[in-house]
């Protein structure tokens, strides 16, 4: 009987261990699927679309491009349970915001301000959950799991895991980079957002790798979710600027509460003030990430 090869074997074992992975990341994005359909607490919208988005770069290491029509359905799906939920969270996140400066007013016409938006936010989340729920129905879930097992087999993966992994890595790394050159020529919303989205598709690729044994991803990720929390209290920030002004702007607002709404204006004016602010610290804590990733990587990612 003759030996098997030592190369075969390494290769199914890491076949074995990035289709493991693959399947725990499905069992938990189903999980809170099912759990958004009858709870509406912001954490579970929250999680569900962080495991919509591990998911799908799992996917798209497994399935790099060109992807068939099903391939294509599976992360076209989880994009759009994604984008569903996408109001509800931004709304969360502001109310969470303005009940911090409900706690921190001094005044009573600040705190007869934030109670308005207040108001206003947690009946437009109503309506948005609600919309929420109605395009998840649209989804088959059971038909997405199906179809996720029908791909995920041990000989469908068409290049060795190593590749697959090294690649999606290098192909996603490359691409914050060019979002980081831009965001420094040019640091718009635009370009700030770009570079979020861009950190995000690495660390959840990163993460991957690092379940699978490349140690020398730990600091990296380390590195990068630091990054990723500015921005994310950039992003927070922005969008408490963008519903601030949707409510300002209402019919006859600005007519019927004008001490209201000048303190809602100056809030503007300094919220709008920090982002600027925080632009430069962001950009700053680039570079030291990208730092981070300029050394020699190890483990699972080398050839």
């Amino acid at each position: 009987m003759s030996e098997a090869d030592p190369q075969t074997a390494e290769s199914a074992s890491s076949h074995k261990k990035l289709l493991a992975v693959t399947q725990r990341r499905l069992e938990k994005f189903v999980s809170l699927f099912a759990k958004v359909l009858v709870s509406d607490h912001p954490d579970t919208i929250h999680d569900a679309r962080v495991w919509t988005r591990r998911l799908q770069e799992t996917f798209r290491v497994l399935f790099p491009k060109p992807r068939t029509g099903k391939n294509r359905k599976l992360v076209r799906t989880l994009r759009q349970v994604r984008r569903s939920l996408g109001n509800c969270r931004n709304t969360d996140v502001t109310i969470g915001l303005i009940e911090d400066k409900l706690d921190s007013a001094t005044t009573s016409t600040a705190h007869k301000a934030w109670d308005l938006v207040n108001d206003y936010l947690r009946e437009k989340r109503e309506r948005q959950m609600a919309r929420a729920r109605n395009e998840l129905a649209q989804h088959d879930i059971t038909q997405f799991v199906t179809r996720t097992r029908s791909v995920l087999r041990p000989n469908g993966l068409q290049r060795e895991p190593e590749e697959l992994l090294k690649r999606s890595v290098e192909e996603a790394l490359a691409g914050w980079n060019e979002a980081l050159r831009e965001a420094k020529e040019n640091s718009q919303v635009g370009q700030i957002h770009a570079l979020r989205i861009a950190g995000k598709r690495l660390r959840y690729r990163a993460e991957l790798l690092a379940e699978l044994g490349d140690t020398s991803m730990k600091p990296r990720v380390k590195s990068l979710k630091l990054l990723q929390d500015k921005l994310g209290n950039w992003h927070d920030r922005y969008v408490l600027l963008q519903l601030i002004a949707e409510f300002i702007g209402r019919p006859d607002f600005l007519v019927e509460n004008p001490e209201a709404g000048r303190a809602l204006l100056a809030q503007l004016a300094r919220e709008r003030h920090k982002n600027e602010l925080a632009v430069s610290a962001i950009l700053k804590s680039a570079e030291k990430t990208c730092d981070a990733w300029s050394e020699p990587r190890a483990g699972i990612v080398q050839a």
